[in-house]
């Protein structure tokens, strides 16, 4: 199916732009299949037809296919073979398989769930860096106190391909450090960083990078979908967060966890916090340029982009009895030309 695109605004930027005018285009989905709830938001688009979610309360992953069938539903929680000791990860592997990393564990499924590998890493809580594998995994740890350190290693043998320290000194930016980011397709990094920045690393060795202002960026306000996910985390964590403070607090710009992701064509994605009542946004980038805006419905929890296909793990609107449920719509990004020459 074609993808289906309507304008719905034009926006025009301020001087970081020069004042260039961009569209904000709204994607109508082609197939949706709901998903059991959980606190994770992590989605792994296998191929064009099968996405895997997880589910934290069981500590389970399970795949379903656009047309609503269940492939696979596997794990447990524990610490011998094909179980996870937290809910896992989730990467898209080679030739149709699903990786994922738990604590220091990395594991190999079909879809179907068979296990197929396991191997153990030499970190803990390793943050994925990138929504595929090969031979290696891209990620990030918090190797000494709170130093975010970029990573690669080997997929078979655990091994340190390449790591970098110190990855606060690269830019100036508001709040002095950056978030988790992702590796982009031609070698560099990127990173989100503060209230409404991101940080690009042409290359990943650089010793620089450089730093820019979201131009969509506008000073926006918890919503109450916003504050019923701070009270039920709350509840459930023994870790809490002033409920008063964060309502009155400025939201990012980005997601707070894997809010960026690059497509085939290179373009970075950015899963913005705006709205996220009604509709969810995306910035889109090529290079350290804006070039557009993409919405879609329902409040995003998480997504993958793979070829033509985007997967949006989303939060629908509360029913009569007050119950958001969970689902992953498809998208065929495939006609939507923003920042293609």
């Amino acid at each position: 199916m074609a993808v289906a695109v309507v304008v719905i605004v034009s926006a025009t930027l301020g001087c970081d732009s020069g004042g260039t005018t961009t569209p904000t285009l709204a994607l109508s989905p082609t197939a949706a299949v709901p998903v059991p709830f959980s606190n994770d938001g992590r989605v792994a688009l296998v191929d064009q037809d099968v996405v895997c979610v997880t589910n934290s309360y069981e500590v389970r992953v399970r795949c379903v296919g656009r047309d609503g069938s269940v492939i696979g539903v596997f794990g447990r929680e524990g610490e011998g073979p094909g179980e996870f000791e937290s809910t896992p990860k989730l990467l898209r592997g080679p030739a149709g398989t699903v990786g994922t990393v738990s604590v220091n564990r990395f594991s190999i499924f079909t879809p179907g769930g068979d296990l197929i590998d396991e191997t153990t890493l030499p970190v803990s809580y390793l943050q994925l860096a990138a929504s595929a594998f090969g031979t290696t995994i891209l990620g990030q740890h918090f190797g000494s106190g709170a130093d975010l350190t970029p990573i690669e290693l080997d997929v078979t043998s655990g091994a340190v391909v390449w790591e970098r320290q110190e990855i606060d000194d690269i830019a100036e930016t508001e709040c002095g450090g950056v978030a988790l980011g992702v590796a982009s397709p031609t070698g560099g990094w990127t990173f989100p960083a503060c209230q409404r920045e991101l940080v690009f690393l042409a290359d990943r060795d650089a010793p620089t990078a450089t730093v820019i202002r979201s131009p969509t960026y506008r000073e926006e306000f918890p919503n109450e979908r916003d504050i019923a996910y701070i009270e039920a985390n709350n509840r459930r964590y023994a870790f809490r967060t002033d409920v008063e403070s964060y309502r009155a607090t400025p939201k990012r710009n980005h997601l707070r966890v894997a809010s960026l992701a690059y497509d085939d064509q290179g373009r970075l994605w950015v899963a913005t916090e705006r709205d996220r009542a009604l509709f969810s946004y995306f910035d889109l980038y090529v290079g350290a340029e804006y070039v557009g805006s993409v919405r879609i419905r329902d409040r995003i929890l998480g997504y993958d982009l793979n070829g033509s296909t985007l997967a949006a793990l989303v939060e629908r609107a509360p029913d009569a009895d007050g119950i958001a449920w969970r689902a992953v719509d498809w998208y065929d990004i495939g006609g939507l030309d923003l920042g293609l020459r």
